[in-house]
């Protein structure tokens, strides 16, 4: 296996990895937008309120899956980091035996 092909391997790997890490974990937007827009709708389930709460909604999944794409984005770049310090490490020790 060439190194090129092992480059593409681990970026493979670790970008399945940090996706499922990424969105295993739940993510913890802080909406006061939204919250308030579920408590009016819960006190007056109006067709305005469940406009308003619909819209919020829609807003706080969006923030949640760009919370998601951060954290992949972060844990990729982490993983790949600690792979590529755990290989050198494990090349200048074999080196120094």
């Amino acid at each position: 296996m060439t190194s090129i092909d092992r480059l593409a391997a681990q970026l493979g790997i670790t970008l399945v990895l940090a996706t499922a890490l990424s969105f295993a974990l739940p993510a913890f937007v802080d909406r006061p937008d939204y919250a308030r827009a579920v408590s009016n709708y819960a006190k007056n389930p109006s067709p305005e309120n469940d406009k308003i709460l619909r819209l919020e909604s829609a807003t706080y999944q969006q923030d949640e899956l760009k919370t998601h794409i951060a954290a992949t984005g972060l844990l990729f770049i982490g993983l790949n980091a600690v792979w590529f310090l755990g290989a050198l490490l494990s090349r200048t020790s074999s080196k120094g035996h």
